[in-house]
């Protein structure tokens, strides 16, 4: 975003070597320019209206917030009408309960969905309740076709950081909207049949995942993935209740990641991710970023 210090993008592949990773880099830039493929038919964004929002907290921020690590709220504020200042040109759209925004990246496949209500992050409890709006599926909507974060892109990666304040930059809710990398497809397809749709066999169905870091070297993750039939529910409550929950983790570590199921009944898979991650022997281990799935630039 202009004026917002950004983490340097990085672009993922799908294979176990660097070889292969670099081919897939290739590959992704051709389909990239093929343009994207059908995904699944999405609904309008129905603007919602006007909801509750979280009482001011230090988990979740206080509306009086501003500057610094705070720039995204101030620029929320301004989108609405709330707070004075220049007018952003990344204001996209603008609902009760969220706006688009440009992403910065200079790039046609590089949005954010931010709340309109103060909610510094994946940490804070209201997103987990039933008041808390489906931003999720206001994402999912607002990168088709038409709408104004559309991500030109041959599939969609939607995706929230964990809290570490080394990893997220700005403390304001924000969900990326941009492609996923082609390997990462490639991965989930060839996992599929031991992903499971069941909620409370999320938390053991652990996926590694190879990518690339920002400098072009291998990177692999490992993440647990659910296959779910839509996004109506609450991808944060099911998240609190199958994984942070049973584990003994905290919401404040965790990640997610949304992006369409190409085979089998079709849907979505969810990945989620943590630093602390217990994983299989020899597999790597899990991660606070999205980063390693989402292409921005």
């Amino acid at each position: 975003m202009g004026g917002m210090p950004r983490r340097q993008f990085v672009r993922l592949s799908g294979t176990a070597s660097a070889t292969g990773l670099l081919g897939l880099v290739g590959a992704d830039r051709a389909l990239a320019d093929a343009g994207p493929t059908p995904q699944p038919s999405p609904s309008a964004p129905d603007g919602p209206g006007a909801g509750a929002c979280p009482a001011p907290s230090p988990l979740c921020g206080f509306p009086t917030d501003t500057g610094g690590r705070y720039d995204l709220w101030d620029r929320v504020q301004v989108c609405v009408g709330t707070k004075t200042g220049p007018p952003f040109p990344q204001c996209l759209r603008t609902t009760p309960t969220y706006v688009i925004l440009d992403g910065g990246s200079g790039s046609n496949h590089d949005f954010l969905l931010v709340p309109t209500c103060r909610i510094s992050g994946i940490e804070c409890p209201f997103i987990t309740t039933a008041n808390a709006p489906n931003y999720w599926l206001e994402a999912w909507n607002n990168a088709q076709p038409g709408q104004p974060g559309h991500v030109v892109y041959p599939h969609i990666g939607l995706g929230i950081n964990s809290a570490d304040p080394t990893i997220r930059q700005q403390d304001q809710l924000h969900i990326h909207l941009a492609g996923i990398h082609s390997g990462i497809q490639t991965q989930l397809n060839n996992h599929d049949t031991a992903i499971s749709n069941d909620p409370s066999r999320w938390r053991s169905q652990i996926v590694p995942i190879w990518g690339l870091t920002s400098a072009g070297l291998p990177a692999p993750r490992s993440y647990r993935v659910l296959h779910v039939a839509n996004l109506n529910g609450n991808l944060f409550r099911l998240l609190l209740d199958s994984v942070v929950r049973p584990t003994g983790a905290t919401m404040a570590a965790q990640i997610l990641a949304v992006t369409p199921r190409l085979v089998g009944g079709g849907g979505f898979y969810v990945l989620n991710s943590e630093p602390g991650l217990p994983v299989p022997p020899g597999q790597p281990g899990g991660t606070g970023t999205v980063d390693f799935l989402l292409a921005y630039a």
